[in-house]
């Protein structure tokens, strides 16, 4: 799919002082965690990017964007619940970490300027098309946000699967539980919004191939054995 044309989608910004550095000392020890308590599995399905684009994400574990935070060893953004900001030690952590507040009762205009403002900084997002994560093992439905701020910041889309994290992570536990969880992490190719059809289409269109790809992923991984 022909990209549009953008300046800031392929450069990578300077460092900021501090963030980007706790940042990078921080990954490496989550790094360091995962090969001594679990296994992690990681596979590439073309290049990544280095500006801004949206990683469009199944999610299964508070341990998501931690794990791919320190797989790319990028600080990548992310939304969050805003009610987590009342919290003063999580408030912290997230606005370290690029948190990006989200009231779901009233999603507001000023939340995708703020996506967008990141992506055309040379920053990735992170988004869960699902809005929350799964119970059951599988995929629940798509929504199109992740297409519509990519469309909006022209930058790619890269679907992400992830695999077993809530081994490592489950759900009702406080902290992820060392020595479990067999994770598997599987980057797509770049999407990019089909620029023949009109801007309601594009939207929709990208959202159906990024949960085809995911949803090929979820049976060929779990084909053997299926989430529980």
């Amino acid at each position: 799919m022909p990209k549009p044309a953008h300046q800031s989608w392929n450069v990578r910004p300077p460092l900021a002082f501090p963030v980007d550095y706790i940042h990078g000392f921080l990954g490496q020890f989550i790094r360091w965690w995962f090969r001594m308590t679990a296994r992690l599995r990681i596979d590439y399905q073309g290049p990544v990017p280095r500006g801004g684009y949206v990683l469009a994400c199944n999610h299964r574990s508070f341990l998501d964007p931690l794990a791919l935070g320190c797989t790319l060893r990028r600080r990548i953004h992310y939304f969050a619940r805003a009610s987590l900001w009342k919290i003063p030690p999580i408030r912290w952590v997230l606005d370290l970490f690029g948190g990006i507040p989200v009231d779901r009762a009233k999603p507001q205009t000023t939340t995708i300027a703020a996506a967008v403002g990141v992506l055309r900084a040379g920053r990735p997002l992170l988004v869960f098309p699902e809005g929350t994560r799964t119970r059951t093992g599988r995929m629940g439905r798509f929504r199109d946000g992740p297409s519509l701020i990519a469309r909006r910041a022209q930058v790619p889309v890269i679907p992400v699967y992830l695999k077993d994290t809530e081994g490592s992570w489950p759900r009702g536990a406080p902290l992820p539980i060392p020595g479990r969880g067999k994770v598997h992490i599987v980057f797509g190719p770049w999407m990019w919004p089909d620029q023949s059809l009109s801007v309601r289409e594009r939207d929709a269109e990208l959202t159906t191939r990024i949960e085809l790809w995911l949803q090929a992923q979820e049976q060929r991984l779990y084909t053997l054995r299926p989430p529980q």
